[in-house]
């Protein structure tokens, strides 16, 4: 049996924006920022609002003018897979490539219903 695929994985891609002070080679402050660099600063915890102010009134010794800089990125998001027990669940592959609902079926990358590993037998070729 198989699971019955609901919604195929896909791959999300996206853009992040970070406003940069260097205070040093190899360190300084950065903030999450739009593209133009505006920083959203009721979005900030205590401690970046409190380091960004520092920065905005010059007290970190910035190397150079503040800048922005562009990320982009993506993230895996697994398929959407409906058990044979009628559960739904998200086919995110352990490091074996299997995947298991909630009920304690296991499936292949697939969505072939195999044993769970627990239950597999090793079988040494040289004994026979």
């Amino acid at each position: 049996m198989s699971a019955k695929i609901i919604k195929h994985s896909e791959r999300e891609f996206f853009v992040e924006h970070s406003l940069n002070y260097d205070t040093s080679s190899n360190g300084g402050f950065s903030f999450p920022c739009d593209q133009y660099g505006h920083v959203d600063v009721d979005s900030l915890n205590e401690y970046a609002k409190h380091n960004y102010q520092r920065c905005l009134d010059g007290m970190v010794g910035a190397i150079r003018p503040p800048y922005v800089q562009e990320r982009e990125f993506s993230r895996f998001t697994p398929a959407i897979a409906e058990c044979e027990c009628g559960k739904r669940f998200e086919m995110d592959m352990d490091s074996e490539g299997l995947c298991y609902c909630y009920c304690g079926k296991c499936y292949n990358a697939a969505g072939q219903s195999i044993r769970p590993r627990s239950e597999w037998q090793e079988i040494w070729y040289d004994d026979y």
